[in-house]
């Protein structure tokens, strides 16, 4: 049997430092590394109150740096919200500095507030179209140039 765990800079206050948030964080990241689990995820998330969330490859980038083996995953990417280009370069370059743990998750995205503000205009449902365009552009990309109409 396999394990994982989801977690986030989860900030249910602001009388909370984020020198806290990231201390637990990182205390739950080394005890599930500890402790055998194959992967920790984390999300994407723009706007949720106590969720910090923006970029899930730096938050990864910086755990990789403080735990040995768990493999670190995107749970996940908000297709509609990324650059082909930008996305397969962040990933790429959270691999590499992880040594290699990256596994890569990605979604249409999940709220509709979160749409009205990351893509005003675009209805949540949409985001699915985004996915299906975004991930073949993201695999041709890390197999070498590519050029996209999309």
């Amino acid at each position: 049997m396999k394990f994982a765990v989801s977690l986030s800079m989860e900030r249910f206050s602001p009388d909370v430092p984020m020198q806290t948030v990231m201390a637990n964080l990182l205390e739950l990241a080394k005890i599930a590394d500890e402790g055998g689990f194959e992967t920790l995820w984390t999300s994407e998330h723009h706007t949720l109150e106590c969720t910090i969330a923006p970029n899930p490859f730096q938050t990864l980038t910086w755990l990789g740096q403080h735990t040995e083996r768990i493999r670190l995953g995107t749970a996940t990417i908000a297709a509609a919200y990324w650059h082909p280009i930008r996305l397969a370069g962040e990933a790429a370059l959270c691999d590499h500095l992880t040594k290699g743990r990256l596994e890569f998750g990605i979604a249409r995205g999940s709220y509709q507030y979160e749409f009205d503000r990351m893509t005003p205009g675009l209805q949540q449902q949409e985001g699915v179209g985004y996915m299906k365009e975004l991930v073949p552009a993201v695999q041709k990309l890390w197999a070498g140039d590519y050029a996209h109409d999309g």
